[in-house]
């Protein structure tokens, strides 16, 4: 809607996880390095923990980019709001064990077993990614668990990366028991926000200034440096700018902004209030 308005070649605030938007701060160049170590150092489990939309997801994702070029097989699963039994079934897909919808969860550890036990054989290595394991149902930890212990009996062949938000939830507690070490993304600094904004602007077509300095200082201010909150009071602040026909983007639009965005569901008519500065 508003692309052309400022010279973009598409929207630079999606949340999609695209790999090329990627931003890699001091602070994710570091947890990848720590989640690289995981790999090479064949430890069994990591926790990688960090507030609700600080990029935990897209950092896996480039991570698993990065083993593309390794001896590494990786894979991903997201266990949001799985079971246990979805969890194997899951997993015998993701390795290409080939289960059929009924195959029972007795069958489904065996494939498994068979498969990590080929691995230890052979002497290759899996890397584990599972995301949101903390909103999984309960009892997960007990499959990392076994996962970790089958996969691991004469031969380091598993190694598992397991991402929570909460490292005082239940799950969080029992997976730290077996972990080797935990990694943590927080959320940016000022200047880094200021960086970050800049960075998805120009990989937009953006190079010209588009924000204001006050306008970085309310950003940091109204979102504490999490990338998440900062892509979707930015993404409001261009629409609200293009609609007011504005040259560049100062404090007050992001301030109306932000109020919105905490007061109301961004409806088809509150947003229109916003963009008219109402």
């Amino acid at each position: 809607m508003y692309c052309d308005f400022w010279n973009l070649t598409h929207a630079p605030f999606h949340q999609k996880l695209d790999l090329d938007f990627f931003f890699e701060s001091e602070i994710h160049e570091e947890a990848l390095a720590r989640l690289l170590y995981v790999a090479d150092e064949q430890k069994k489990c990591a926790l990688f923990t960090g507030p609700s939309g600080t990029g935990k997801t897209l950092t896996l994702k480039v991570l698993q980019h990065l083993f593309k070029r390794s001896p590494h097989h990786c894979e991903h699963l997201d266990l949001l709001g799985l079971g246990e039994e979805e969890i194997l079934w899951q997993l015998c897909a993701q390795f290409r064990l080939g289960p059929a919808y009924d195959t029972r969860p007795a069958q489904l550890w065996r494939m498994l077993t068979d498969y990590l036990t080929g691995l230890q054989l052979t002497q290759n290595r899996v890397i584990l990614l599972l995301d949101h394991v903390d909103q999984s149902h309960s009892g997960c930890h007990n499959t990392i668990e076994r996962l970790l212990h089958t996969g691991n009996q004469r031969y380091t062949s598993l190694s598992i990366i397991t991402t929570f938000e909460n490292l005082n939830s239940e799950t969080a507690n029992a997976v730290s028991r077996f972990s080797d070490l935990a990694i943590e993304l927080t959320p940016f600094d000022l200047k880094t926000t200021e960086n970050y904004i800049l960075h998805r602007l120009n990989r937009s077509g953006r190079t010209k200034p588009l924000f204001t300095v006050d306008a970085f200082e309310e950003i940091y201010k109204e979102t504490k440096g999490v990338p998440k909150k900062v892509n979707q009071l930015s993404d409001l602040a261009l629409l609200a700018g293009y609609e007011q026909n504005l040259q560049e983007i100062g404090s007050e639009v992001i301030s109306r902004a932000g109020t919105e965005i905490k007061t109301a569901p961004l409806s088809i008519n509150r947003i229109s209030e916003v963009v008219q500065g109402v």
